[in-house]
């Protein structure tokens, strides 16, 4: 039985240290200094930062703990939501679990987990301050600290180059969600930049069945 532990420890260390070096070897620079600033996808995207395609980023500790938060893309299409919290400190959580809900204008985003694991920590400012979603998104505007399962599930997660390729087509399939709203909705053309993605806030003034489309087409965890 020891035997077993040591070698399932060893395992584990060899996997975080990959996906650290993983990290090192394509952060150029601080965290904090390079976004993509395409005027067409005008999103925060730090290097050295893990993003899910549900819309959830994620940061690495040494430690192998992980600190969550909802993405630029989704929350620069909201204004002022309000934040509720669907798990606590010490829970466990599996991946597709509902973590925090996204409320505005009495619709309301929920935000999954991308991977298994135990929650060690909670950020209780965030409810009683949503603009650091927009203002301190990748500092103060995190949500949960995990501790992960399997450290090995970051390597799903994008990275760098793999993050800035990707977010382009989702802004191409947002713009096709944002079309399917009926043509005699006078709101659609005037949320919607030219040859660019919906402008800040836009879906707030989306009905329904939008916020309906949206969830399931960007924050189901597959």
């Amino acid at each position: 039985m020891t035997v077993l532990f040591v070698v399932m420890t060893i395992i584990t260390f060899l996997a975080l240290d990959a996906i650290v070096r993983r990290v090192r070897a394509k952060k150029a620079v601080p965290v904090t200094t390079l976004y993509n600033q395409s005027p067409a996808y005008p999103v925060r995207l730090p290097e050295g930062i893990f993003f899910a395609r549900s819309h959830t980023w994620m940061s690495l500790f040494p430690s192998g703990k992980v600190r969550l938060g909802v993405d630029d893309f989704v929350g620069r299409l909201l204004d002022k939501p309000q934040v509720e919290y669907l798990k606590r400190e010490g829970e466990t959580v599996m991946k597709g679990e509902p973590l925090f809900a996204l409320t505005e204008g009495g619709r309301t985003l929920t935000l999954r987990a991308p991977m298994d694991g135990r929650i060690v920590g909670v950020n209780q400012e965030l409810p009683r301050k949503p603009e650091l979603l927009k203002e301190n998104l990748f500092s103060d505007g995190w949500a949960f600290t995990i501790q992960p399962n399997k450290p090995s599930d970051l390597r799903q997660m994008l990275l760098g180059e793999e993050t800035r390729k990707w977010i382009p087509d989702e802004f191409r399939k947002l713009r096709d969600v944002f079309a399917s709203v009926p043509a005699e909705d006078n709101l659609v053309p005037a949320l919607l930049q030219d040859g660019g993605p919906p402008v800040a806030g836009a879906l707030k003034q989306m009905g329904e069945d939008v916020w309906q489309n949206f969830e399931e087409e960007f924050l189901t965890v597959r």
